[in-house]
């Protein structure tokens, strides 16, 4: 924070929030509760430490993953249903440039074990205010490899054009397997971002709420 509140590049980490406690063997998943770090995230955002899961983190000790099926079975949180799946943003304060960002870079595991790749279908919406809804600003398709047998998984590292950098609304990342399209369960690390909107009144409305 600075006299002008919250402004410049941000890390979501994950690593700022306590995961479930860890008894009879259960795997200690965490839903996101939002918001966090001022963002709204879908239904199937969750985290948890790393060591209950193939691909070390970044940052310590935790990762972000996302459950494409199944999300329902996740306690809810507010508004979570409201943004699209695998959407992090300002959810329902989209119109808000406050809450707007550029998107940088963030680091990507899908949970395959074969030797099929794995593509990441990314997409940036911003606020359009002339038909009260987010519109697509940006998209792009990665593919990141696989991790074979899980055995001595890596994050890829993934940089976003520059068209990601241009104020956001919200940032959607979908996982599908290279050939048939199948929907995946991907993990996520140390997502980069910075707030599009500098001014001294937009960092002092964002210190000053969730």
């Amino acid at each position: 924070p600075t006299p002008c509140g919250e402004n410049g590049k941000f890390t979501l980490t994950f690593d700022d929030v306590s995961t479930g406690s860890e008894r009879d063997g259960l795997l200690p998943v965490s839903g996101v509760s939002n918001p966090y770090h001022h963002l709204f995230y879908a239904n199937g955002f969750v985290y948890l430490p790393d060591k209950w899961q193939p691909y070390p983190a970044i940052s310590q000790p935790n990762v972000a993953m996302f459950l494409p099926i199944g999300a329902s079975l996740l306690p809810n949180t507010p508004f979570a249903g409201t943004m699209l799946k695998g959407e992090i943003g300002a959810g329902p304060r989209a119109s808000v440039d406050a809450y707007w960002f550029n998107a940088h870079s963030g680091y990507f595991g899908c949970a395959l074990s074969g030797i099929s790749n794995c593509v990441l279908s990314i997409s940036g919406y911003r606020y359009d205010a002339s038909i009260g809804q987010e519109v697509v600003a940006a998209q792009q398709s990665v593919t990141i490899p696989a991790c074979p047998l899980f055995i001595n998984c890596h994050l890829t590292q993934v940089n976003f054009s520059d068209d990601f950098k241009t104020g956001l609304s919200g940032i959607q990342v979908n996982a599908v397997t290279e050939k048939l399209g199948i929907p995946q369960v991907f993990m996520m690390d140390d997502l980069q971002l910075e707030w599009w909107n500098s001014s001294c009144a937009a960092g002092i409305l964002r210190i000053g709420h969730r």
